[in-house]
This record gives C-alpha cells, sequence and structure tokens, in this order.
C-alpha cells in the first residue's frame, strides 16, 4: 500500500536535537475559545498538510504564530471563500493553536524513533495519516509493518480520538495498534511535552503484549 508513497521522514533534514533546540524557546498561547461553527460545522483544510509543508520546504520548525500565518496563507482561497466573520476567524486561530503541539510533539517523536533504530524503518504520510488514521507506520526486523494510533491520555485528546475513529477512513493492510500515552513524567522542552525513550518502551512493551494474545 505505501509502494507509492513518499516517506516524508526521508524529505525532513533536521533531527530531534535540533527540533528540541528550536522550540525550547518558543511561548506558546491558547485562547478560551470553541466557536461551535467551526468546531463541528466548517470543514476546514487538514492541519497536518500546511505543518509539513512549512517543515519540508523551510527546513526550520514554526512558532505557533508562524505556522498559523503559514496555515492562513497555504488555505487562503478556501478560507476567503468561506465568509467567516470575525469570531469564527478567532476560532480558527484557537483551533490552530490547540493543534500545533501535538504537530510538534508527533513530528519530533518519528525522528526520534528513526534516529534510535528501534525499527527497520519508520514511515509518515500525510494520506496515511488523514485518509487511514495512521500516525506512524513501522516496520520490525522480520520485515513486518506496523500501524501506530499515538494518543495522549487526556479528556480532550479521547474526544479527538473519539471523533476521528468516528470518521470513515480507508481500510488499512497491516495490523494497527492503539498506543495511549501519559504525559505525566513525559520529557519537557521548554513549554512542551515530548515523547523520547520512555515511550518507545512503552510501544515496544505495547507490541509484545498485543501479538502474545
Amino acid at each position: 500500500m505505501i509502494n507509492n508513497m513518499i516517506n516524508l521522514f526521508d524529505e525532513i533534514t533536521l533531527t530531534s536535537t535540533a527540533i528540541e533546540k528550536q522550540i525550547c524557546n518558543f511561548s506558546m498561547k491558547f485562547e478560551q475559545v470553541r466557536n461551535e461553527k467551526i468546531e463541528w460545522q466548517i470543514k476546514l483544510p487538514m492541519f497536518v498538510i500546511a505543518f509539513y509543508n512549512y517543515i519540508i520546504t523551510k527546513n526550520s520548525i514554526p512558532s505557533q504564530d508562524d505556522y498559523l500565518q503559514f496555515y492562513v496563507s497555504e488555505n487562503k482561497e478556501y478560507l476567503t471563500n468561506l465568509n467567516l466573520t470575525m469570531e469564527e476567524k478567532i476560532g480558527v486561530r484557537a483551533r490552530v493553536y490547540r493543534t500545533y503541539p501535538s504537530l510538534i510533539r508527533d513530528l519530533h517523536f518519528g525522528l526520534y524513533l528513526k534516529e534510535r533504530n528501534c525499527f527497520s524503518s519508520v514511515f509518515y504520510n500525510v494520506i496515511l495519516d488523514i485518509e487511514y488514521g495512521i500516525d506512524l507506520l513501522i516496520q520490525k526486523p522480520n520485515g513486518v509493518f506496523i500501524g501506530l494510533n499515538l494518543f495522549t491520555k487526556t479528556k480532550a485528546a479521547e474526544h479527538a480520538r473519539a471523533v476521528k475513529e468516528f470518521r470513515a477512513k480507508k481500510a488499512f493492510d497491516y495490523t494497527c495498534y492503539e498506543i495511549p500515552i501519559d504525559f505525566r513524567g513525559s520529557k519537557v522542552c521548554g513549554n512542551y511535552f515530548l515523547y523520547s525513550e520512555r515511550e518507545i518502551g512503552t510501544i515496544v512493551d505495547k507490541i509484545h503484549q498485543l501479538e502474545e494474545k
């Protein structure tokens, strides 16, 4: 299934360490706004596409505001045609701000996994993410591919996961495992919680447990 897909981790020259150095001094802000129309009624352009376009074209990590500006610029025509009110535009900004740290965390972890050589390969593509719901695809030493769905143990993340699961997605050719991860005790880098060695252990243990059943 992935033969015709590009592994975006092969297109990125940044390392997990370089990402940490860039984000350690980044500020983050969140707006306590959840516009009903923006949250549930309008289908916004996918956040992850603009994020990876930024990473690959600029070879750097955007700040929260840089990412917002790039997302709006990348989707200018679409957003303009929505004729959003000022309140709705603020709602879009709030959603982008909330999504941003998880995009950073997932990118960092994917590259970290790749660098650690824990698996034969670590694969990511936005099509795999958007259309199949796969956050990461790993290959074991025996050649077997496993899809991973990573999510944090928070009420907001679990709700988002439930919504994502409800959406129609294409059938996946490989075994796929849900990997819930607890923020408590996670690596901290400035204002960011990151996955690291502990989370790799969680994934390896979970795979072993599930395959022994």
